[in-house]
């Protein structure tokens, strides 16, 4: 024991000791808090805890594996805060000093930076209000795109070309999440006005009801079949809904359009291009020609 005190007393043991101890506890830090949220995630993914559908379990899943970065990254930066103060008191340092300093800064830093406090707050109310997560498709602003990553200060996309966008939380203002709960394809399609309308709509119904057997996985309900949308001027437009998972409403009405086309075309049913009628002045007083072009 007096070893063990001896050894203390020299003055580049302890904060060697505060560094080594430092290291350890942001390990065992991340090891312990990974576990749990691993854990967390693997019980929803048994469907142990509730009884869940499989776009709820991935919705809660995504919630926490972002939860976990945050989380890990909060508690990190107050075991670093911890560490140095101790570290500078072991040294003979007074900190209360250096508290009194790191406040007045900080009081100086918070009104310089007003955005960047903006930007925390913002992203906080973002995972309280469970807004989004990493892997949602949200359009913020002019910006539609995947969440690739998301920090209390700025939310990261990818959008359609590739681009990488980061946009700061304090901007994140009106927001669509394209995946959130469920989604929806809205397919429009034209027929000629000589269609028999009843047939078409028969036809979309039966090509929705076969893809929803091909994807159950995919699709939620079966597709409500609205009838006609509007009269348009070169066709009849009728409109399908179809609820699907979330995210999957891109890959659905794709396909659907694919197999409608291909059964219109079974049947008959022509899915017109524009057309208008022009009428040509022969010469004065002789009438007019009548032409389709």
């Amino acid at each position: 024991m007096d070893s063990f005190r001896i050894i203390l007393g020299f003055k580049w043991v302890q904060p060697i000791l505060i560094i080594i101890g430092y290291f350890i506890a942001d390990r065992l830090l991340r090891h312990l808090l990974g576990k749990v949220f691993d854990q967390a995630m693997a019980m929803i993914r048994r469907n142990k805890t509730h009884k869940l559908e499989k776009h709820e379990r991935e919705a809660r899943i995504k919630r926490l594996g972002t939860l976990k970065k945050l989380s890990l990254d909060i508690l990190r930066i107050v075991l670093i805060i911890f560490a140095v103060l101790m570290f500078l008191s072991s040294i003979g340092i007074n900190i209360m000093p250096v508290l009194t300093g790191v406040g007045i800064a900080g009081l100086a830093i918070s009104l310089a930076a007003q955005n960047i406090i903006r930007d925390f707050l913002n992203g906080i109310f973002v995972i309280m209000e469970d807004h989004y997560a990493v892997g949602d498709v949200v359009k913020i602003g002019e910006y539609f795109g995947t969440v690739e990553r998301f920090t209390l200060r700025t939310t990261h996309l990818t959008d359609l070309d590739g681009n990488y966008i980061i946009i700061p939380n304090g901007n994140v203002g009106e927001l669509v999440n394209a995946t959130k709960n469920w989604s929806q394809a809205k397919v429009v399609v034209g027929v000629s006005y000589s269609t028999d309308v009843r047939k078409a709509l028969a036809v979309m119904e039966e090509v929705a009801g076969k893809l929803k057997e091909d994807y159950p996985d995919k699709i939620m309900e079966d597709a409500s079949i609205q009838g006609i949308l509007e009269f348009a001027d070169s066709s009849i437009n009728l409109r399908a809904l179809i609820k699907t998972m979330p995210g999957e409403q891109w890959f659905v009405g794709r396909e659907y359009r694919l197999r409608l086309k291909e059964a219109f075309d079974r049947e008959g049913i022509v899915i017109p291009f524009p057309q208008r009628d022009v009428w040509i002045k022969e010469q004065p007083g002789s009438g007019f020609q009548k032409t389709t072009a």
